[in-house]
Parts: structure tokens; C-alpha cells; sequence
């Protein structure tokens, strides 16, 4: 592991050196393609339908039967901008269960919306209808299957794909004309059978692909600025990028628009990561997009050093467009009151390779194990004492980093994931404020493999009045029960109306 002095790699944004920038010479292959879409209209509504089935795909270059969206490996993006609507059917044509989590949105998990807690039976249909605050941070997010104990199967074989809120532009006019891509990273385990694996190895072999494509090319014009959003929306893999060693500026990580200037020689997104960054066109030349060797330690998993892409820089220079607008601020949550500190220690099992813990429990729907008050800023400390990575990630809402093994670190903005190191611990402030939020919903290690192994745990956000009652019907799932509205006035006694009147909150905006 690298020192602490380079805490950017410690917090999952960037890792290890690149190699010096240079050309190299490739034969040429496709270029990237982008995503397909769905957009909104002039009423902000997104409408989407994903019909997730066991399709026969095209996976880089090589033909495999896998369970997929609407036919497509290269799963569809679904835009959307603050304050729209996404209302989205989920058609399941797969023969077995199935679900949707929406990551890192700012949404509401009752009812029709974020939650994990319902289910599609195979070959039915579910309803989804997100409604996203005014002033929901944009950036890139994912969708994909969160169903208990075969999410890892179902992500890994394609049961995820991205969304994109449109608004950064609007945060640094600057980059109004600037083009922008959408890189969407997966690894599909090979098989001989030509099928999704019925078991997944990770760190087997596997076939890497952007956008779904295998080693595409993607082109730039000598000193022409993009902006890039980097997806990771696979079950288990960390990706390290090298370009060529060409610098990167970042400007938000996990949607989170960063507040001051970062720059960065390589990237780690871990499972679940999303980065957005500016590129800029080189000398005239084809530079290996890589993946870098990479383990989660000791105990972990072992990635093979491979090609993702070649960036083409060709044709005539271009002018590089700077950021020149003030960065967006957020509350830096170290000057905040806390109202409660709470330790979570992630444990892997001794005995069992497929069994793991937070605090000693494996995770069970029907059981509350947090309750947390509206309004409220806590602190959480997460200790790993096994010598593997862990991916932390909390649903509806972000957070502030703030210590990594008990030293300090720099406030760049808030992130929805980051991981735990091995031995070693990592501090966050986590801002229970918008009332949004309300509901029950998870927090959990986002290596697929060990939440569907039982490193997950249940939350729930109440209003003050209601805490005593939440905290004691904690065994029996809480007061929202499945996340329905009816459940949560029955279990509180509240009428219709007291159950939708806003709630008192303080904003995270104005100067740190």
C-alpha cells in the first residue's frame, strides 16, 4: 500500500504512477460507441422499460449467452437532470427474482421508489417512479440488481448499466461546448460453456470491455478538452487506469462535484466507483488506456494487467479549454456538532469463505440494525481487521471522509463509496439532514461477493418524534416495514398528512 502522504490513492481516487506519456503503435480496431439512451422531455420525465432476460450477446468479440437488459450487454443510459422524473418498468423475463437499486441517487426509498426491501418475481413486472430534488447533485450514477444473495451473479452477467444527471456543465460554463463521453467499465467471467458462470471466481479470467466493446479506440484532437464519466458497474472488480501517462483533472467523484482543483496520473474506481475527469488531447499519437496489475490484499483478489482502449490523438490542434469558474463548495462537516458516534468493524469469517459480518451479523431484511434521526450529523468509524479490502457504501445519501487509519485527510468533496483498508480503519461524517431520505435502506460492503455474503446492514431514517417507536420495533423490520407509507402510519400512528409535511432540515450548501 502506498504512503499515507498520498491519501487521494488512499481514498480510492487515484493509485499507483502512470507510465511517461508516449505514442505507441497498434493496428487500429473500433471506435467506442456511445450508450444507448433514454432522455427526458420538456415535462423533465424519463420513461424507461428494462427488460432483463437471458439474451444471446456479444460480449467484447466473443458470442455468449448471458443475462443482460433489453437484449444488449451495452445496457441503455438513462438521463435525467435535478428536479426530473424517471418512471421506470422493469420487466422480468429471467426465471428467477430480481430488483433495482438506483446508486448514489438522492431519492426518496418509500413506496414506488429506491428501495431494495421489494422484488419482481420472475416474468412480472415492477414500478419504479424516482423524483429527484432540485438541487440533486449531478454527475454520473448506475442502476443495477441489488436482490439479496444473487446480486453478484446478476451484475456480473450485465443486470446494471448507468445514469447520467445532466448538470456540471451548468456548474463551469466554461466547458458548455466541451464534447462529452460516457466509458462504461465491466469484466465478464470466461467460461468454456459459452453462458454466464453459474459460480463467480473473481479474479478469474475475464473479458474486460468499455461500452461493451473489446480494446476500442477513442479519439481526441491534439489538445482538445473532454469530459469523461468513468463507470464502474461491475460486481467485484477495482479498476486502475493508466493512460499513457497523460494527467487527468478531476471534477467530481461518485457525482459529487469536487471543490477545489485535482489533478491525477492514474485512477482507482473500485466497485461501485464513478469519476468524472477532463481530458486533453496529446501530441499526435495512438496511448494505451491500461489496466494496471492490482490486489485487495493478502486475503483478497488478484487482477491481470490488461488493455482496455487506445486513445487516438489525430487531426488539427485544437485550443485546451480551463476551468476558469469559481468550484462549487459544500459544507465541510469537521465543523459540524455531531449527534452520535457509532463503529462498525467488517469482518470476514474464519471458518466460512462465504460467510461475512459488520459488527458480528449477517444480514437479515426483516431486522433493523441502525436507527438514526432526521436532522442529525453522526460520525461512523469503519474497522477492517481482515486483510482484504472492503468497499464501503451507503444508499440514499454521501458523506465526508475524514480520518484514514486515524490521521486527518484533505476535504475535496463528499463521496457515496470508498473502501476499508486492510488492518486499518477510515472515519466519515454522514449527513442524515435532507428529508428525502426518510425510509429504510442499507449500508454495505460493495464487493458483491461479500454483501451477497452477508456484509450488509438496515437503517432506518425517522423523524425525532417517531425514534423510541423505531428503535423498538427494530426486530421486527422498523417502522416503514417494506418501505410503504401505509406500514410507516400504521407503526407511528400519524395521519396522511403529518406522514407527507416536510420536516425541518439544514442545508449542506454555502462556504466551507
Amino acid at each position: 500500500m502506498k504512503s499515507h502522504r498520498d491519501w487521494r490513492w488512499c481514498l480510492g481516487i487515484v493509485l499507483a504512477a502512470f507510465a511517461a506519456a508516449a505514442p505507441y503503435a497498434a493496428p487500429a480496431t473500433e471506435d467506442l460507441r456511445e450508450p444507448k439512451e433514454f432522455t427526458y422531455g420538456a415535462d423533465g420525465v424519463t420513461t424507461v422499460t428494462l427488460t432483463a432476460a437471458l439474451s444471446k450477446v456479444m460480449i467484447g468479440n466473443t458470442p455468449y449467452e448471458s443475462l443482460v437488459f433489453n437484449g444488449d450487454y451495452d445496457a441503455p443510459v438513462i438521463r435525467t437532470k435535478p428536479g426530473g422524473t424517471i418512471r421506470l418498468t422493469l420487466d422480468n423475463q429471467m426465471d428467477e427474482l430480481t430488483n433495482l437499486h438506483f446508486h448514489g441517487m438522492q431519492v426518496s426509498p418509500l413506496d414506488e421508489g429506491d428501495s431494495i426491501f421489494r422484488l419482481t418475481d420472475p416474468h412480472t413486472k415492477g414500478q419504479y417512479v424516482l423524483r429527484l430534488p432540485p438541487e440533486h447533485s449531478p454527475g454520473p450514477y448506475w442502476y443495477h440488481s441489488h436482490f439479496n444473495k444473487g446480486a453478484e451473479r446478476q451484475v456480473s452477467g450485465g443486470i446494471s448499466g448507468p445514469i447520467l444527471v445532466d448538470g456540471i456543465k451548468d456548474q463551469f460554463p466554461e466547458l458548455r461546448d466541451v464534447r462529452e463521453r460516457m466509458l462504461v467499465l465491466r469484466n465478464f467471467q470466461k467460461t468454456f460453456t459459452g453462458r454466464l458462470a453459474s459460480e463467480i471466481v473473481t479474479g478469474s479470467p475475464s473479458i474486460r470491455t468499455i461500452n461493451g466493446q473489446y480494446q476500442p479506440d477513442i479519439h481526441l484532437r491534439p489538445g482538445e478538452t473532454q469530459l469523461w464519466h468513468l463507470f464502474n458497474v461491475d460486481a467485484n472488480q477495482y479498476f486502475r487506469i493508466r493512460m499513457g501517462g497523460l494527467r487527468v483533472q478531476i471534477i467530481s467523484q461518485d457525482a459529487d462535484t469536487v471543490v477545489k482543483e485535482v489533478f491525477a496520473d492514474e485512477l482507482l474506481l473500485g466497485p461501485s466507483a464513478r469519476v468524472s475527469i477532463l481530458v486533453t488531447g496529446p501530441a499526435p499519437g495512438r496511448y494505451a488506456l491500461t489496466l494496471g496489475r492490482a490486489n485487495t490484499g493478502p486475503a483478497g483478489d488478484s487482477y491481470a494487467r490488461a488493455l482496455l482502449g487506445t486513445l487516438v490523438s489525430e487531426g488539427e490542434t485544437m485550443p485546451t479549454v480551463k476551468i476558469t469558474s469559481a468550484y462549487p463548495q459544500a459544507r465541510n462537516l469537521t465543523r459540524e456538532p455531531i449527534a452520535a458516534r457509532r463503529r462498525f468493524v467488517f469482518q470476514d469469517s474464519e471458518d466460512n469463505p462465504n460467510a461475512f459480518f459488520i459488527n458480528g451479523r449477517r444480514f437479515d431484511p426483516e431486522r433493523v440494525d441502525t436507527t438514526v434521526k432526521l436532522g442529525d450529523i453522526e460520525e461512523w468509524t469503519l474497522f477492517n481487521p481482515s486483510q482484504e479490502l472492503h468497499q464501503f457504501h451507503i444508499h440514499q445519501l454521501d458523506f465526508q471522509v475524514t480520518k484514514l487509519n486515524g490521521k486527518p485527510v484533505d476535504f475535496i468533496g463528499y463521496r457515496d463509496n470508498v473502501f476499508i483498508p486492510a488492518l486499518g480503519s477510515i472515519t466519515l461524517r454522514i449527513p442524515f439532514i435532507d428529508p428525502v431520505i426518510l425510509g429504510k435502506f442499507v449500508y454495505h460492503c460493495h464487493i458483491m461477493e461479500h454483501e451477497d455474503g452477508g456484509m450488509m446492514q438496515v437503517i432506518q431514517v425517522v423523524r425525532p418524534a417517531d425514534y423510541d417507536q423505531a428503535v423498538k420495533l427494530e426486530p421486527l423490520g422498523g417502522i416503514y416495514g417494506d418501505n410503504q407509507t401505509c406500514a410507516y402510519l400504521r407503526n407511528t400512528g400519524r395521519t396522511a398528512i403529518d406522514a407527507t409535511a416536510p420536516a425541518p432540515a439544514r442545508p449542506l450548501g454555502g462556504s466551507p
